[in-house]
């Protein structure tokens, strides 16, 4: 009887010390431990944050929801570097967003690149203001966001929204920066490059390595528990669910030119699918001498390259595209759909194969025009809208639904006034378009600055001077550069008017209206 007593003890006590041992870590994981699993930073294992600042953020409890308070819940669902081409394989997505809602056929990215694009969402100021021009770098990056407290997240928060946001945040971020004001759900990733497998992630103050949990499927699991959970506050709330499809793996010296993985479920889809690049007269484009130095360097493509970049991109979005059906599903659940606006966008396009080239970046329009489906109360279903509206605009638009002042001055404007009436004119169709230099080979504030309108694009490489000017009326594949050509003389100097009158702009002065494009001599 003592024996059994003792024993007893022991594995009471054995389990005692396994649970406390397990609440104190830091750090857990989603499967056992390997011998590359990344260790706590000595800030976190001591509840600290290297800059001193307590790791573990205090919870935002607002007050219950008031009584009149019918503002719309918001969710922002992000892809990334997905072309405007790849909606054609997301059928959930726009089953529930195209169909029940409204889809914009211009929205640009006027920043082509991950970091900016996402600093404009979270200030809807270009980079001249926000401070990110470039991804990393001494102008780039989340350490090159200016005043990262005062956000379209704290300004929601303040007003009684819960925030959260699952996934991609800014390039450059780590744990040790702790978390921006305004969230109350802070699961993102904390390696520069997040990826598909085996990545860390904040886990909301208690960092959590995944090592086998497909990251498209951790975002969706966030999202739809935190419309579950947050739909019984009786609070509204915006969520920012930021997917890294179908971005490619980043794993080598090559950069991240690597196909992305897809999920195992996804792995044999779309077998014989070619990509809608290689039939573009762009694809592969014979004569780039009259392009910039970024095309003329570069050697063709070549189709099946692009074959097989294409299949594993729209692979890897096939996940996404089950996240969003899951979120309007838990969203149904809960009763909040009909109270809920739901925008779905891309921070930038890609190119694949046009102009030899495959990536983002540059100023061409497979590079810059971007997905945007949006579906809630005040949106028409199975609308198009044809204005010209941009990345900038989405905190504007946001916090118009929201009801809500920005923290600081915002250039852009809120799409809704074009929601509402699909025949509102947008004067300010001049849109500066632009690309901070890149740190590994030029590390200057711009790489290119350039202006697109409803007529023209034109550009100004920084380092070179060398100018791009197309007429996207008469040459949708940007072919022929006539920044040269004696007869548009008069629209390239107009064209740097427009330039010098947007490049360094603030607030109503990047909205104004500069006229109608200009014409050619006849």
């Amino acid at each position: 009887m003592v024996r059994r007593l003792v024993v007893l003890l022991g594995i009471v006590l054995a389990v005692v010390v396994a649970v406390t041992a397990a609440l104190a870590s830091p750090m857990r994981e989603d499967h056992p431990p390997t011998a590359e699993r990344i260790a706590p930073t000595a800030g976190q294992r001591s509840g600290m944050n290297t800059d001193g600042y307590d790791y573990e953020r205090p919870r935002h409890l607002p007050d219950a929801r008031r009584a009149d308070d019918d503002r719309p819940n918001v969710v922002l669902i992000t892809t990334d570097d997905q072309a405007l081409s790849d909606m054609r394989w997301m059928p959930k997505t726009r089953r529930w967003l195209g169909r029940g809602g409204v889809t914009f056929r211009n929205m640009i990215s006027p920043h082509p690149l991950c970091c900016p694009a996402r600093a404009e969402i979270l200030t809807g100021q270009f980079a001249q203001n926000n401070g990110v021009h470039t991804n990393a770098g001494p102008y780039g990056g989340a350490g090159a966001l200016k005043d990262p407290d005062n956000t379209l997240a704290a300004w929601l928060q303040e007003s009684g929204y819960l925030v959260g946001m699952s996934g991609k945040y800014l390039n450059q971020y780590d744990a040790t920066q702790g978390v921006p004001n305004g969230w109350d759900y802070w699961n993102v990733s904390t390696t520069n490059q997040f990826g598909y497998l085996r990545y860390p992630m904040y886990g909301n103050g208690d960092p959590v390595f995944h090592g086998r949990e497909y990251s498209s499927d951790v975002v969706r699991d966030d999202t739809v528990r935190l419309v579950e959970d947050w739909s019984e506050t009786g609070q509204p709330f915006f969520i920012w669910a930021s997917y890294y499809a179908p971005h490619g793996l980043c794993q080598d010296a090559a950069g991240c030119a690597k196909p992305p993985l897809p999920a195992p479920r996804h792995r044999t889809l779309y077998r014989g699918v070619e990509s809608p690049s290689v039939r573009k007269p762009s694809f592969d484009e014979d004569d780039v001498r009259d392009k910039s130095h970024e095309i003329r360097k570069r050697d063709k493509v070549g189709r099946r390259a692009v074959t097989r970049l294409h299949r594993q991109r729209i692979r890897a979005l096939a996940a996404v595209d089950q996240g969003v059906d899951q979120t309007f599903k838990a969203l149904r659940r809960a009763g909040e759909l009909d109270d809920t606006v739901v925008l779905f966008t891309s921070d930038n396009g890609y190119l694949l194969g046009e102009h030899r080239y495959r990536g983002k970046i540059l100023p061409y329009e497979e590079s810059i025009r971007v997905p945007l489906l949006a579906r809630g109360p005040g949106f028409p279903k199975g609308a198009t809208r044809r204005q010209t509206v941009t990345t900038v605009d989405l905190a504007p638009t946001i916090l118009d639904l929201a009801e809500v002042e920005p923290g600081r001055v915002v250039d852009g404007r809120s799409m809704m006034p074009f929601v509402r009436d699909r025949d509102r004119r947008r004067r300010d169709t001049d849109i500066l378009v632009q690309a901070g230099g890149r740190p590994d080979e030029s590390p200057t504030p711009w790489w290119y600055r350039g202006v697109r309108n409803e007529r023209w694009t034109f550009v100004r490489w920084s380092e070179t001077g060398f100018l791009e000017l197309y007429d996207n009326r008469k040459d949708r594949y940007q072919l022929e550069n006539l920044a040269y050509d004696a007869r548009h003389r008069p629209v390239v100097r107009e064209m740097k008017r427009r330039l010098v009158a947007l490049r360094d702009c603030s607030g109503a002065a990047c909205r104004v209206d500069l006229g109608p494009p200009p014409r050619p001599r006849r």
